[in-house]
């Protein structure tokens, strides 16, 4: 008897620490800028939710790093599916009730010459990048209390995009325009971030010849570093900024 009672009370007072703690959520985290954010607020004992698509196994590893440390879990998400999204709502609120930051950051990206670029490649891009997030804040605005909503755009969106990603430089865009107006209309503060090219592990799987070539069209010297995003989302929370804003990246930003 007396160690079930211990086995509950063990129970008992671990899903209270969780129940307490603030609580971020971050779309398509398995690396790359998501994993940034992730370890970052990990540290901060922050819980957790981090979400993938096709990248499974990098999600789950994440979870097997930090779970240590905070507490941690991996959902599926498709953002081209509503009732995805649906689902994901329903999990976190049953568990969590409430959350305090929500990172958009899941992003698709099909690079094509014009000549050769399909409606439905389009569409999708559009369709992960605009309404995936469209959603994301019409759902999860109803459990934010007092928090924030940040946007991952791209400088892309405003004047370096490449002429190979017509399609990712428009829904950029769309993100940075979409953040303006639902800054009037959601109850939570909503920013879009717009960094340059980040130092991600997509990144240096790229052509790295085209890689140089595009950061010496539009003037990057040197990629940023993925941690500077958690810092300036921390740093603009702290600055109480202005709800709405759209906040251009272009180099590392230290605590």
């Amino acid at each position: 008897i007396l160690y079930h009672y211990c086995k509950f009370l063990s129970n008992v007072l671990y899903y209270k620490r969780w129940f307490f703690m603030n609580t971020i959520l971050i779309t398509g985290a398995s690396r790359g800028i998501g994993a940034a954010i992730a370890r970052y607020y990990a540290n901060k004992k922050y819980n957790i939710i981090i979400t993938y698509n096709t990248n499974k196994t990098d999600s789950d590893n994440l979870v097997k790093e930090l779970s240590n440390i905070t507490n941690i879990e991996n959902y599926y998400l498709n953002l081209k599916d509503e009732d995805s999204i649906n689902n994901l709502y329903s999990n976190v609120k049953e568990k969590y009730n409430t959350i305090d930051i929500l990172v958009n950051n899941a992003s698709l990206s099909l690079d094509n010459e014009l000549e050769y670029k399909t409606k439905d490649e389009f569409m999708e891009v559009l369709e992960v990048n605009v309404v995936g997030t469209f959603l994301m804040c019409k759902y999860f605005d109803k459990i934010i209390e007092n928090g924030y909503i940040f946007n991952i755009s791209s400088t892309d969106g405003i004047d370096t995009g490449s002429n190979l990603s017509i399609d990712y430089n428009a829904s950029k865009a769309a993100i940075n325009s979409m953040t303006t107006t639902l800054s009037t209309i959601l109850t939570n503060k909503i920013i879009s971030i717009c960094p340059n090219w980040v130092n991600t592990e997509a990144i240096q799987e790229m052509n790295q010849d085209y890689l140089k070539e595009e950061m010496k069209r539009i003037n990057q010297e040197r990629l940023i570093n993925p941690n500077s995003i958690p810092i300036l989302i921390n740093k603009l929370i702290n600055e109480n900024t202005k709800n709405g804003s759209i906040i251009r990246m272009d180099s590392d930003i230290n605590e």
